[in-house]
């Protein structure tokens, strides 16, 4: 584990700092430990949910049509792509 060495503060209600504690209380963990859990695993769900790409059924077979044909590259994703590959082996 880690050392913790980093430090967040942040204002709160007494309505909010009593909810917090109460829902720390009963999960049984004191206040911060509580909160530290709760917003780094609120944190990864965000950033789980945006690293996803959900379609429907119809989309997701109009994609898999796009991806099957032997069409040339768009010239800008030709570009993009050597802009990749010149910052790779820069």
């Amino acid at each position: 584990m880690s050392a913790k060495t980093d430090r967040l503060e942040m204002r709160l209600t007494p309505q909010q700092r009593q909810l917090l504690e109460r829902a720390a209380a009963l999960s049984g963990q004191v206040l911060a430990s509580f909160i530290r859990s709760e917003l780094v695993e609120r944190a990864q769900a965000i950033i789980d949910q945006h690293a996803q790409t959900e379609l429907s059924a119809r989309d997701f077979r109009r994609f898999l049509d796009i991806l099957d044909r032997d069409d040339e590259p768009a010239p800008a994703l030709k570009a993009a792509f050597r802009r990749h590959k010149a910052r790779r082996h820069g």
